[in-house]
């Protein structure tokens, strides 16, 4: 089957700390066996470094970016962006557990050049950050709507 021009040489980068409850998720889409099968997409796994991210999207034509959101929005609120055409509103991250932040990213690979031909971002309004291995109910079943959007997408 052919790949339409999202699916084609695409990157995901999944951030995320697997220890920390519903901030995880975005190692769970990643590691998502609908999501790992996709032909022509390479999975990156971040734990929140800024400058890894913006390495990992350098050679990227198509970059989706998913990550736990922090904004005080009910848990499991979905979010899209088009980093390319819109900037994250600063609502959206109210907290922050990464050195440095996407928008920090955006702008940096802006200035050297490094930025993807398209560069998406999904996130997801988190329940709960504490210890632990498992996403609630919300933010897992949220997470799995975001498993199928994307490899309706990428395929």
């Amino acid at each position: 089957m052919e790949q339409n021009a999202i699916g084609r040489d695409a990157i995901l980068i999944c951030i995320g700390n697997e220890y920390r409850e519903d901030d995880g998720l975005g190692l769970y889409i990643g590691r998502h066996a609908k999501i790992r099968c996709l032909p022509n997409l390479r999975i990156i796994e971040n734990s929140g470094d800024g400058m890894a991210m913006v390495d990992a999207w350098k050679d990227g034509r198509t970059v989706i970016v998913v990550d736990a959101v922090h904004s005080g929005r009910p848990p499991g609120t979905l979010f899209y962006f088009d980093l390319l055409e819109n900037r994250i509103p600063s609502d959206v991250f109210t907290v922050s557990t990464h050195n440095i932040g996407i928008f920090e990213c955006v702008a940096l690979s802006k200035k050297l050049g490094l930025l993807p031909e398209k560069l998406i971002f999904y996130g997801i309004e988190v329940a709960d950050s504490g210890y632990g291995r498992h996403l609630s109910p919300l933010v897992k079943g949220a997470a799995d709507s975001l498993v199928e959007k994307i490899a309706v997408c990428l395929v």
